[in-house]
């Protein structure tokens, strides 16, 4: 009978299935990220194709666009439109507060900037304040034309104010420089004449 032999010092043999599952995994991911990367600059190539196009289609529109403005010149008329707009109410301000007098209440204001018109409404103590206003426009370097188009007394007040009609007409060549400050001052002085009822 052949001798057993007996080796407690000897270590069984087995196969590391743990480390290889690991391994397998961690080449499985890398995969997996090399990928995602691709497919990343895949996209990016994609987003720049777009935008290169959108910016060719917004310049060949821009293109056109101009094309068709020095195609086309803007008109007269709306070059006469533009240049109107332009047109301040500084002037006519300017005049009115030169002319003005405690004694006088505007009830009505028009001012037309392309025609340089002045049409108003107002009371006054009496006709000859009336005629006063008038000399002073008349005697205004601003001034082209005056018109008294209506003026007599008011009936129903006890004061017999009087009341008028004026148009003034003001030259395009002898306007005041433009001037908020002054602009605003003599806003506020008109609405003020304005807003009383009357003079008394």
């Amino acid at each position: 009978m052949k001798k057993l032999q007996l080796d407690f010092n000897l270590q069984p043999t087995r196969t590391p299935w743990l480390g290889l599952l690991l391994c397998v995994l961690g080449v499985i991911a890398v995969l997996w990220v090399m990928t995602q990367i691709d497919v990343a600059k895949e996209q990016k190539n994609q987003l720049e194709l777009q935008e290169d196009s959108i910016a060719l289609r917004i310049k060949q529109r821009d293109s056109k666009i101009k094309a068709e403005l020095n195609a086309s010149p803007v008109s007269a008329k709306v070059e006469k439109i533009r240049r109107d707009q332009l047109l301040s109410h500084t002037p006519a301000f300017d005049l009115l507060e030169r002319v003005w007098e405690k004694e006088i209440a505007f009830s009505r204001l028009e001012i037309a900037t392309v025609e340089r018109d002045i049409k108003m409404d107002l009371e006054a103590k009496s006709l000859n304040d009336v005629l006063l206003l008038v000399d002073r426009f008349e005697a205004a370097p601003e001034t082209k034309h005056v018109t008294l188009a209506r003026n007599s007394l008011k009936i129903g007040d006890p004061h017999r104010p009087a009341v008028a009609a004026i148009e003034v007409l003001w030259l395009a060549d002898r306007v005041a420089p433009n001037n908020n400050a002054s602009a605003a001052s003599t806003a506020s002085r008109v609405h003020s004449a304005s807003a009383a009822s009357g003079v008394h």
